[in-house]
């Protein structure tokens, strides 16, 4: 029993199996913690798991539980029993997925009826083959940090030229994950790079952001960074929060930020989510979308 960790579930399985140098089928999984992208780069999780090697029955166990399981056959002199159709139906489905290693060999005619297992051993089965979800081999896992690590580096080289033509000379910090990727600019020209309300970085963003989709990462989450203004505007977003919901109590009326890309407004509304006398709620369309903040009546 041992806890593996890895950027999403089926890494930190992948990662245990190996190790573990079992399949699938000879474990029991059970998932401690989801993983948490957090929000740049704070409150980052990673998934952990638990596996557990199951028992492996010895072979005399085998038999005996088979035989447990299988309908006696009977003589061509006695009639067909009623629940012969129920067990036909049944063989069709759960044959493929019987576990003896050797047939159990009763007294009966070799013309006898098939062997058919029990509805208990069909209703485990099936439902242990519902669940089962398909799992990246390492050698899979291994190929997509790969290709990730592949189209954040075109995307820097990217980025780079277009600042170039903005007039701005920087260098770029890179730090990325399995669904994550934050590149802080290095430059003396932050305000130029930032922008007012930081809508020339945020530009660059959502520019990152198609890019990796259409290079095949749109799984990853990119973050554009100058010199930590991300912190500093997050700090900002929350003063914001409360002193627009101290004005929308005092007056009683709603209160119009400015328009805000999503993240930023998704930081509003969870600053103000736990308070009791004010609400919020967005209007319009990006890039024009705006939060807007109202007493509670």
């Amino acid at each position: 029993m041992t806890v593996f960790e890895g950027n999403t579930v089926a890494a930190a399985m992948a990662a245990g199996l190996k190790q573990m140098q079992l399949n699938r089928d000879q474990v029991e999984l059970e998932v401690l913690a989801e993983p948490k992208k957090g929000f740049l780069g704070i409150g980052k999780q990673a998934a952990k798991v638990r596996l557990t090697a199951k028992p492996q029955p010895s072979s005399q166990a085998k038999v005996s539980v088979s035989a447990a399981t299988i309908v006696k056959p009977q003589s061509q002199a006695e009639e067909p029993a009623t629940s012969a159709p129920v067990a036909k139906k049944s063989v069709k489905t759960v044959a493929p997925k019987v576990s003896v290693s050797k047939p159990v060999v009763t007294s009966a005619p070799v013309s006898a009826q098939p062997v058919v297992t029990s509805a208990a051993t069909m209703s485990v089965t099936d439902t242990a083959a519902d669940t089962t979800a398909p799992v990246r081999t390492p050698e899979q896992i291994a190929a997509r940090q790969a290709a990730n690590e592949t189209a954040v580096r075109e995307l820097s080289a990217y980025l780079l030229e277009v600042v170039k033509q903005l007039g701005i000379t920087a260098d770029l910090d890179v730090d990325f994950g399995n669904r994550y990727a934050t590149l802080n600019f290095d430059t003396a020209k932050q305000g130029l790079l930032i922008g007012k309300h930081g809508r020339t970085i945020n530009a660059l963003q959502d520019l990152a952001q198609v890019y990796m989709n259409h290079h095949g990462a749109s799984h990853v989450n990119v973050v554009l960074d100058v010199d930590d203004y991300r912190e500093r505007r997050e700090e900002t977003l929350q003063r914001l929060a409360e002193s627009t919901a101290r004005e929308a109590i005092a007056t009683g009326k709603q209160v119009f930020l400015d328009p805000m890309p999503s993240f930023e407004r998704k930081l509003i509304h969870a600053e103000l989510a736990n308070n009791r006398h004010v609400t919020t709620f967005s209007e319009g369309r990006d890039p024009h979308r705006a939060v807007v903040v109202a007493a509670r009546k």
